[in-house]
């Protein structure tokens, strides 16, 4: 969402004027010398095995196991489990699936009993497999076809997949005991202007497209905003989400599952696909609001929502991707500018955090914008300045389209594969060129075909999302003229490349984008870093 890019100085000096205080959480890694190995749904059950280095000390040679809410920093209540204390354990107890004593987004801690006392030895782990909930079997759509473009109206654009906004604060949810989810012991009652949805999703579906679902949380329902990012008061479009009491999560938790049951595609209203937790969530001070703090701590707070979203989603929906978002924004190190974090710190965090917890198979979101935003001809670099942003290497500024294989080779490392061993889901949600400069039209088409062809000749990039079908007045506004089909309902030059671009056109596309960029950074770039 390009035009967010700008930011206030109102927000600037709220920023600043603002600190963060991160609750204190369980240690990541084992303190007492007890580790969590794994929590995954075995039927009915959780099973959580435990391994220790040397049998810890205690007052009766038991291990407890407790369950947390994701807020919780230390045990309450009685134990769930138990265990004898030794090098290893396994631990197993009901799910609890459709009771208010629901396991499926809790943390599990090992503890002891010393003088009376309950003592946490352990990491907190969390369930790593909520898709075993799921019964929904459709089959994901098109996954064959990369080529992707916002827009309603996509019929006879050979595209196969598109984005869309899930907008939180659009619609209302409450307790109510005549209301239409019931989830985990409680009734709810979740209204909005579904009907459009479920509209236009058959109809993305009924086309073959895959729908990626953008989900944002606009300030309505302060309950949904993180406790310390109120103090926005609305002054920001989008906020991060609340995961740090029970009432924002238990919300959290019956909307994000009513949402991903609903669109399945096995209800009848439409099939989604993927989901982005948030949108460019590391320029948080203009899309994900929080007062600003470490990037450590914004992103393991940014961490917790994704978890939530993620077990949500995928116990309903078990073909389903969940993402995260960042900007181009990679590896600027202007730690003196608190407007933004570099998007490779966000993801390396978020990765840290995640993993230490129990790693789940989300995806990555990335919009790969050019430098700077409307400067289409990328192949000629605006300024000496602004082609020193680009580099073919892990610590370059900026990730556009003309080094987009960075972060496909940045993510092929093993400590970023999922629990299954791969290279996760990777999509390029919005890449937009602006037909604005010099009055070019063709400069735009062939940016199109070259982001395109980039795509298709990197075998870890699931699709890409051109911005826009039809031009938009709020990009309009800030001279960037995005859109194929422009104001007046013109079809611009790209439009017929763009259609045509992944048929009986390809060869032709390709031809005419390299008359605009020149064959030999064409045939350099698409050989040198195809993936």
């Amino acid at each position: 969402m390009n035009f967010g890019k700008r930011v206030s100085a109102v927000m600037l000096v709220m920023v600043m004027a603002f600190v963060l205080v991160v609750p204190a959480r369980i240690p990541s890694r084992a303190a007492g010398g007890v580790a969590i190995t794994s929590a995954r749904i075995e039927g009915s059950n959780v099973v959580v095995k435990a391994q220790a280095s040397s049998v810890p000390s205690s007052d009766d040679g038991v291990y407890y196991l407790f369950a947390l809410k994701m807020y919780e920093s230390s045990p309450t209540g009685s134990p769930v489990a138990s265990a004898a204390a030794g090098t290893s354990a396994t631990f197993s107890f009901g799910l609890g699936k459709g009771t208010t004593s629901c396991h499926l987004y809790d943390k599990f801690v090992v503890a002891t009993l010393n003088g009376g006392n309950y003592t946490v030895l352990s990491n907190a782990h969390y369930i790593t497999n909520p898709e075993a909930l799921a019964t929904n079997t459709s089959s994901r759509k098109n996954e064959s076809n990369k080529k992707g473009i916002w827009g309603n109206e996509l019929g006879g654009l050979n595209v196969g997949q598109t984005a869309y906004n899930f907008n939180i604060h659009q619609f209302s949810i409450g307790e109510s005991s005549s209301g239409n989810w019931t989830y985990n012991g409680k009734t709810w009652s979740i209204t909005g202007n579904f009907s459009g949805y479920d509209q236009l999703m058959q109809k993305y579906n009924n086309l073959g497209i895959a729908v990626t679902m953008v989900v944002l949380n606009g300030y309505k329902d302060a309950e949904f905003v993180y406790p310390t990012a109120r103090d926005g008061g609305g002054s920001c479009p989008y906020y991060m989400l609340n995961t740090a009491d029970s009432r924002g999560l238990e919300k959290l938790e019956a909307l994000m599952s009513y949402i991903s049951n609903r669109y399945n595609g096995s209800t009848g209203h439409g099939q989604i696909d993927n989901w982005v937790i948030g949108n460019e969530v590391n320029a948080y001070l203009s899309w994900n609001y929080l007062p600003y703090t470490d990037v450590a701590s914004y992103s393991r707070i940014y961490a917790d929502s994704l978890r939530i979203c993620y077990n949500a989603i995928m116990s309903e929906n078990k073909n389903a991707n969940v993402c995260l978002c960042i900007d181009q924004m990679w590896d600027r190190d202007r730690t003196s500018d608190p407007t933004f974090y570099d998007g490779r710190d966000v993801l390396d965090n978020v990765n840290a955090y995640i993993k230490s917890e129990g790693n789940i198979n989300w995806g990555v979101a990335q919009h790969p914008y050019n430098t700077p935003l409307y400067w289409t001809p990328f192949w000629t670099p605006m300024t000496a300045y602004y082609g020193s942003l680009i580099s073919h290497n892990a610590a370059t500024d900026m990730l556009t389209m003309e080094n987009i294989e960075v972060l496909t080779d940045y993510l092929c490392q093993s400590d970023f594969l999922n629990n299954k061993g791969q290279v996760r889901p990777i999509y390029l949600t919005e890449c937009g060129y602006s037909s604005a400069v010099y009055g070019d039209q063709n400069m735009q088409a062939a940016g199109i075909i070259y982001a395109y062809n980039r795509v298709i000749r990197n075998q870890y990039i699931k699709g890409i999302f051109i911005k826009n079908l039809e031009e938009s007045s709020v990009e309009i506004a800030q001279n960037l003229y995005f859109g194929i089909i422009d104001s007046s309902g013109n079809k611009k030059v790209a439009y017929a490349y763009f259609r045509d671009m992944n048929a009986g056109g390809a060869d032709n596309a390709v031809a005419f984008a390299q008359s605009v960029i020149g064959a030999d950074k064409w045939n350099t770039d698409m050989s040198a870093y195809s993936r």
